[in-house]
């Protein structure tokens, strides 16, 4: 399954979502404007850029894009990559050609059974994710088990950024499903679990629960 990383590690979210553009302009001033301020112009175009040393990491991008000069990467490498992408096209970075394409369309109060470990390993691809979102240890006690679903998860800010943004594909909270840590440090945040359905089943109601 690849390296242990938890679901809320921040490029796990970032792949398993895609930005929510309905936010207005003036709000991501006022944040921009915000960050800015408590940052500093060099620290926050660093970050933006994607890079932990301020200096290094604005130089690089502005000799990158030919502002310093004309540099090896406009003249080499830059036409070189299109090329490669024109002839064999981009690579996708989560394959997992296993998964099931049926849409299960959960809704809250429906009940599900997660998949047996060894059909949910079979989605997933050489890093332990499925299309971006990754599958801890800490969910495997849940296999083969039955939960009621509590939501479908749409939409989640990053910690990190503040960023909306929205799940690219369907996945849902299911009830008292957390993560119990054991697999991160024993960390006590007690986070729900995020499941795709692909990793579920639909069931009936319990008798009892009718």
């Amino acid at each position: 399954m690849g390296s242990d990383h938890c679901q809320f590690v921040y490029d796990n979210l970032v792949t398993a979502s895609v930005l929510d553009t309905s936010r207005t302009f003036k709000w991501n001033l006022r944040r921009q404007i915000w960050n800015t301020v408590i940052q500093g112009p060099i620290d926050f175009a660093s970050k933006k850029l994607g890079a932990t040393e301020p200096w290094r990491s604005l130089k690089k991008h502005l000799w990158q894009m030919g502002v310093l000069g004309l540099s090896v990467y406009i003249s080499r490498i830059l036409p070189t990559t299109r090329l490669g992408r024109t002839l064999f096209g981009r690579k996708r970075k989560h394959t997992s050609p296993k998964s099931s394409k049926q849409k299960l369309n959960l809704r809250p109060g429906d009940w599900v059974e997660v998949k047996p470990f060894e059909v949910i390993f079979a989605t997933l691809n050489s890093e332990g994710k499925l299309r971006g979102l990754a599958f801890t240890k800490e969910m495997m006690q849940y296999c083969g088990r039955r939960f009621r679903v509590y939501k479908r998860l749409e939409k989640i800010i990053l910690e990190s950024t503040g960023e909306m943004r929205t799940i690219r594909t369907p996945t849902v909270i299911l009830e008292n499903v957390v993560c119990n840590g054991e697999a991160h440090g024993n960390c006590d945040r007690t986070c729900f679990c995020f499941w795709r359905e692909d990793w579920l089943s639909r069931m009936p109601t319990p008798k009892e629960e009718e």
